[in-house]
């Protein structure tokens, strides 16, 4: 795979920073390919094995695909009920893990006490923004028992806050290419917005927690059947059958829109933390072919979701928080 020229800025940024600091750090929107970027770090890594860590099953199975597609070879999985072959006689180069499963079972130890670290020369951790979480910091804690382990951490939004905290994890930051280069050289297309104005949507009786809305504030103000039509009205008419996804304030509000967009013929299915997998892949498939025009979702296609066929952007879920704009701006970028 032939890399776009900032791809390749970025592949010997980090080299070169490899070669004074231990841990860095690349700032890249999304879309811009941060997978390939560090797909096209395994074949370097000539000592050791890679592990590639990530806390969502559509991030593993896309680095997983990216891995394939540029090395030829398709990775370990270590997610739930799959596991990396750890016989000595048919380890793979590379290993893409969930956060989640490497700190879990072995007696509370957690499946990463079955790697040794000393087999591993790059640790990859993908959306590193949230790598200051306990979780992400055990499975950090035990690889760098290998005091030779370079650690590289690929995000889109590094915002003032994570910056600080990221700092306290990576030496440096390699390189950083965000939307505001990004959009002029083509590589991005560009945001055009609308505003729709509710004239009775009142955020004053919301709270503020944890510096974003309080999320059941936020919901009863979202859920009332007018505020839901003043969204679904213009989204249609706007829309015209162009591929459109919602981000929605809460589970009831996106079966309420869902329900709305619906009754305008049969264009829309909805997804949710609650949704089980296997329906939950079928839906986001389906979109992908076109079988219906608007997916609206609450909270699981912020991270990792790629669908370069939308369109249209509705956020009907108000923060806020820069780190999650971002994300949801980046869906369509």
């Amino acid at each position: 795979m032939k890399l776009r020229p900032y791809q390749e800025e970025a592949v010997h940024a980090i080299l070169r920073e490899f070669k004074t600091v231990n841990s860095t750090l690349i700032v890249m929107a999304t879309g811009l390919g941060k997978t390939v970027v560090f797909s096209h770090l395994l074949d370097l890594a000539k000592k050791g094995r890679v592990l590639v860590v990530a806390h969502r099953e559509e991030l593993i199975e896309q680095a997983a695909r990216k891995i394939k597609s540029i090395t030829g070879t398709y990775p370990d999985i270590e997610m739930a009920d799959r596991k990396a072959n750890e016989s000595p006689f048919n380890k793979s180069k590379v290993v893409v893990a969930s956060v989640q499963t490497l700190i879990s079972g072995m007696n509370g130890k957690g499946r990463m006490t079955k790697f040794d670290p000393e087999d591993f020369s790059l640790v990859i951790f993908d959306e590193a923004h949230h790598v200051e979480a306990s979780s992400w910091q055990k499975v950090l804690s035990w690889f760098k028992n290998n005091k030779d382990l370079r650690v590289l951490g690929c995000t889109a939004t590094p915002n003032r806050h994570d910056k600080k905290a990221l700092g306290r994890t990576f030496e440096s930051v390699a390189y950083n290419f965000d939307l505001s280069q990004a959009v002029p050289q083509g590589w991005c297309v560009p945001v055009k917005q609308n505003v729709i104005e509710i004239e009775d949507l009142d955020y004053d009786v919301i709270r503020t927690t944890a510096g974003d809305l309080n999320a059941k504030d936020l919901a009863k103000v979202m859920e009332k059947e007018n505020h839901l039509h003043a969204i679904a009205g213009p989204t249609l008419e706007i829309g015209k059958g162009r591929k459109t996804l919602v981000f929605a304030a809460s589970v009831l509000c996106a079966e309420r829109l869902t329900e709305i967009f619906n009754r305008h013929g049969d264009c829309a299915r909805f997804v949710t933390g609650k949704t089980p997998k296997k329906e939950r892949r079928e839906i986001i498939e389906g979109f992908s072919r076109g079988d219906f025009s608007i997916l609206v979702n609450v909270g699981v296609l912020l991270e990792g979701y790629d669908e370069p066929g939308v369109e249209l952007l509705v956020m009907a879920s108000p923060t806020k928080s820069v780190s999650k704009w971002i994300q949801m701006i980046g869906r369509g970028t």
